[in-house]
């Protein structure tokens, strides 16, 4: 992962542009918990208008560039799904589960067990809402305007993804306390992946795609189980 050198300019400093990020990151985030059905899609939208609409000079990019290496993207995307996805379900969940005495609550999703017609049905939302939309809100807006709001440092950008692991943990709460950690992991993968991207948010998308893909999958198919069985004599 190696693109050209492109990291956004900050947009001008001062007071009253601190206060702009800041509120921008709590309109969107009151957004995603507030709409209907899936929150992140209107969190999204939101963000995308304030971007179109907001003033030039308190203008963050949310890194959705035109020009870029569409292959390379894609490469990354599918090895680095597939290593998280392995990592998730064979060390990270056990090791969290046996730290936290409780399971991540997954049982959203067991209709999706054996039922492809349901899969097929929800991996279109899952692109969507999941691997575009909440990279938009969670790292686009999140991480980037407070970074932004304290000037860009490393101490900015540090507190920024801090900040960002927290929401989206919590923003996946819905899972336990396993799950909210694990969640915060993810979060952070996906935070320095933007950041080491040069705030080039496709790499995170591609990323998000391919291991929300191959997670749904497994879970159809039985391998979660298969996978947790692993984990499992790693931990227990």
């Amino acid at each position: 992962m190696s693109p050209a050198a492109r990291t956004p300019a900050l947009p001008a400093s001062g007071t009253a542009s601190t206060l702009w990020q800041l509120a921008v990151v709590g309109v969107v985030i009151a957004a995603v918990w507030n709409g209907p059905g899936w929150g992140s899609m209107w969190g999204a939208g939101v963000a995308l208008l304030i971007a179109w609409f907001e003033p030039r000079r308190w203008h963050v990019p949310l890194g959705l560039r035109k020009h870029v290496d569409w292959r390379r993207i894609a490469a990354f995307g599918l090895l680095a799904g597939v290593a998280q996805l392995l990592l998730v379900k064979v060390a990270l969940t056990p090791a969290i589960e046996h730290f936290t005495g409780q399971h991540r609550d997954l049982s959203m999703f067991d209709y999706l067990r054996g039922n492809w017609h349901a899969l097929l049905a929800l991996l279109p939302l899952i692109w969507i809402s999941a691997g575009f939309c909440e990279e938009v809100v969670f790292r686009g807006i999140v991480l980037g305007r407070i970074r932004a709001a304290f000037g860009g440092s490393r101490a900015a950008t540090a507190v920024a993804v801090a900040a960002s692991c927290v929401v989206f943990g919590l923003a996946h709460g819905y899972q336990g306390l396993s799950g909210w950690i694990l969640t915060g992991a993810l979060g952070g993968i996906l935070a320095l992946v933007y950041v080491l991207s040069d705030y080039c948010l496709w790499y995170g998308v591609a990323l998000h795609l391919v291991y929300d893909t191959l997670a749904t999958v497994c879970i159809t198919l039985g391998y979660d189980r298969v996978m947790a069985a692993w984990g499992a004599h790693l931990f227990g």
